[in-house]
């Protein structure tokens, strides 16, 4: 009898989790190969052109995010070619790290959607390896996937949450019940005038405003609505008493609504002594107890330096603008603050367009057009040109400009020079600010972009507009303006200069005084400097600007604050 060997004896039998006819294993996998590149190829696609990115009434499905899930399927993707069930395991994990990014981000189908077409293939590369594998691989390798995947649930939120998530506690203060309007807030207030801006909730005929001294209104002046063809309605109040504080409440069909009533201060003239108080860069939806602070304040006016919300829309859709800033008006602590004071707000690149953006924007017409329907301003210049604007409050003159929708747009004779203002608007600039300085005793430029940083071709701040800002440093030196102090926001830092690295003329010697107020509820950074003072990146936090007015000369102090009102850092100065 030969003896046996192993070449005699008949292979072991593999048990596989799954037992399915080979012209469907052959089809699964050809299935996964084509929803994968599917997938990439819409994850691409909609990166170009802009497919699946908005959740109305939020933000735009970031674009920095997109091609991280895109390279991570990628790889997944090309490991499957090979090994299937590893395949199946990273784009389980990459599936469900995108759940936080998508719900947040799109709206319930499309983020279905966007979910699904990494999931798909993931699944059905699970499904061929359970077929092909051993039982006990196979089932290893689905405990793995199961494990990944919720890794990748609980990665991508806590990935989100800290980028894009609160920053700081949300505020107390409970939503308001529903009422005749949405959301209401005043601005253009000066010592005798005010205007109010409100949006109805329901369908109405006759609209008017009751505006008294009384806080119930008694003695009430009465005044019509301005237009109420449109979203928004506007009120312009009149004949107002200088320095004092106004009650109102919109009346929608003879129905009173005091839920959303408001209220503001007149500005005061002459030698007198106010709180402004100062905040940019807000998430959307943000609704942080920072917001609550500033009310509890009590400002003269709440002074917005840029990205009221992060809404980077980068379409020509007025709609979109619309969802983002009735969202934002209509979050309780927001909504609170606005009824409590008069605004004057500047816009920045997350709430004028996309991240960086300029006059190129093809935003820039529904931001212009959404801007003057909802914003209480002061006179702007025309249809079609930038939202700058200027008002005084007592011995003080502001300037706000605007650095986003005329930037690059119309540059003057020096075209190899970019220009952030443009120039129809620096002009109008360079003649305010001279202007101001000499009738007013101190000049507050609302700048929101970084103004000290080193020159650097293409950057978005002041550094990459070093030939303009030298100009407007010469004009301001050449002209003895000694009396300005500029405020900013952008950076998400609270920063304070003294003067020291403000100066970017040919005239040796300090420059003027600088006060970065920011972020009201995004994640810190520092941008530009060196700083006298220093920097305090973060959320939660705000500033404020309050004036001293002896009569001969103003002293300012310049105090950043978090939303607990512990002090940051404290600076203050005299007019000359």
């Amino acid at each position: 009898m030969e003896p046996k060997t192993l070449m005699n004896q008949p292979a072991p039998e593999v048990t596989h989790l799954l037992e399915l006819p080979d012209r469907m294993v052959s089809q699964i996998r050809w299935v996964a190969l084509v929803l994968g590149t599917l997938a990439i190829a819409l994850s691409l696609l909609g990166t170009r052109f802009g497919w699946l990115d908005y959740k109305p009434g939020g933000a735009a499905f970031d674009v920095s995010v997109r091609p991280i899930f895109t390279v991570f399927f990628g790889v997944a993707f090309v490991v499957a070619l090979r090994w299937e069930l590893v395949g199946g395991v990273l784009a389980a994990f990459a599936a469900a790290a995108l759940i936080a990014f998508a719900t947040n981000q799109l709206v319930a189908s499309h983020a279905v959607v966007v979910v699904a077409a990494l999931a798909a293939p993931g699944a059905l590369w699970l499904i061929y390896a359970a077929s092909q594998v051993s039982a006990r691989a196979a089932g290893i390798g689905l405990a793995v996937s199961l494990v990944a995947a919720a890794a990748g649930y609980f990665t991508g939120y806590l990935v989100y949450d800290y980028y894009w998530g609160p920053t700081h506690p949300e505020s107390v203060e409970p939503p308001l019940p529903d009422s005749a309007l949405e959301w209401i807030w005043a601005g253009a207030v000066t010592a005798d005038s005010a205007e109010i801006r409100a949006t109805p909730g329901r369908d109405f005929t006759t609209a008017r405003i009751a505006v008294s001294e009384d806080v119930g209104l008694g003695s009430a002046r009465w005044f019509d609505a301005r237009d109420i063809s449109g979203r928004v309605i506007g009120f312009d109040l009149t004949e107002l008493a200088p320095d004092t504080r106004y009650h109102y409440a919109v009346e929608l069909d003879g129905e009173l609504d005091t839920v959303r009533a408001g209220t503001f201060r007149t500005f005061p003239t002459g030698p007198v002594s106010y709180v402004v108080a100062i905040g940019a860069c807000a998430r959307v939806g943000s609704n942080g107890a920072v917001f609550d602070s500033i009310r509890q304040a009590d400002p003269l006016l709440y002074l917005i330096a840029g990205d009221l919300h992060y809404g980077d829309n980068g379409r020509n859709d007025i709609v979109r603008y619309q969802e983002v800033m009735d969202l934002t008006l209509s979050m309780p602590a927001q909504s609170a603050l606005y009824r409590s004071t008069a605004i004057a707000y500047m816009w920045d690149d997350h709430d004028y367009g996309g991240n960086d953006a300029d006059g190129s924007s093809p935003s820039r017409r529904a931001a212009m057009a959404a801007y003057r329907e909802y914003v209480p301003s002061y006179d702007l210049s025309g249809d079609e040109t930038a939202v700058y604007q200027a008002f005084s409050a007592g011995r003080v003159r502001y300037i706000l400009t605007d650095a986003r929708s005329a930037r690059n747009l119309d540059n003057d004779e020096n075209e190899d020079a970019p220009s952030m203002l443009g120039f129809e608007q620096k002009e109008w600039f360079k003649n305010e600010i001279l202007a101001a300085s000499q009738t007013h005793e101190l000049v507050v430029w609302l700048n929101p972009v970084p103004w000290i940083a080193t020159a650097q071709d293409g950057a978005d701040h002041w550094g990459g507009y070093a030939v303009e800002r030298a100009e407007l440093a010469n004009h301001i030196a050449n002209n003895n303006i000694d009396n300005l102090l500029m405020v900013s926001g952008d950076a998400h830092m609270v920063a304070v200069d003294d003067g020291t690295n403000t100066n970017y003329s040919d005239t040796p010697g300090p420059g003027f005084p600088l006060f970065n107020a920011a972020a009201l509820d995004r994640l810190g950074s520092i941008k530009g400097g060196p700083y006298s003072e220093g920097t305090v990146p973060g959320g939660g936090h705000y500033g404020t600007l309050e004036i001293e007015d002896s009569g001969d000369s103003i002293t300012a102090t310049i105090t950043g604050f978090t939303w607990d009102n512990r002090t940051l850092m404290e600076y203050s100065f005299s007019t000359p």
